[in-house]
C-alpha cells in the first residue's frame, strides 16, 4: 500500500515539476476547482473537476480514455504547451496512463480518474481535514507532500 501511495503522489509531482515554469498558478487552479468560492477544494469539487477534464479528453465519447486521448493533455502541460522531447513525452504519457488507469487495463474510466484526482488532492491536505486550502496547495506545488493518513 505504501508503494502505491508513493506512485500516486510521485507522478502528479513529476507533472507539476514539469509544468512549474508554465503553471504553478494556485489562483488559476482554485478558479477552476473551487466552484463555490469558499477558499478550499473539497473531494467533491475534485471529483467534479476530474469529470470536467474527463469529458474534454474523451474525444470519441465512448466513456473511456486511451493513450491517444491522454497524450494532448501531457503535451499541453509542457512549458509552452508544445510538448516535451519525444522520450520525455513518452515517459510522461506512460506515467500518466499508469497513474489514472488504476486497474491497469489500458483504459481509464471516469471513476479511475476521479479516484486519482482525490488521491492527489489528499496528498496536499496537510491538516487532514479532507480538503485543500490555497496555502496547502502552494506547499504541494513547492514539493511538500502531506503526511500519509
Amino acid at each position: 500500500m505504501r508503494r502505491h501511495r508513493c506512485l500516486v503522489v510521485s507522478i502528479p509531482l513529476m507533472l507539476c515539476a514539469a509544468t512549474a515554469v508554465a503553471s504553478p498558478d494556485v489562483d488559476r487552479i482554485f478558479a477552476e476547482q473551487d466552484r463555490n468560492g469558499d477558499g478550499v477544494i473539497t473531494q467533491a469539487e475534485s471529483r467534479a473537476g476530474a469529470a470536467r477534464d474527463f469529458r474534454k479528453l474523451d474525444t470519441n465519447g465512448d466513456g473511456v480514455l486511451v493513450a491517444a486521448e491522454v497524450n494532448p493533455r501531457v503535451t499541453s502541460s509542457s512549458p509552452g504547451g508544445t510538448g516535451f522531447p519525444p522520450e520525455a513525452q513518452a515517459a510522461l504519457l506512460d506515467a500518466t496512463m499508469r497513474l489514472w488507469d488504476v486497474n491497469g487495463d489500458g483504459r481509464i474510466t471516469l471513476a479511475e480518474m476521479q479516484q486519482t484526482y482525490v488521491a492527489s488532492l489528499l496528498s496536499a491536505d496537510h491538516d487532514g481535514d479532507g480538503q485543500v486550502s490555497r496555502e496547502e496547495l502552494g506547499r504541494f506545488h513547492q514539493g511538500v507532500i502531506a503526511p500519509p493518513r
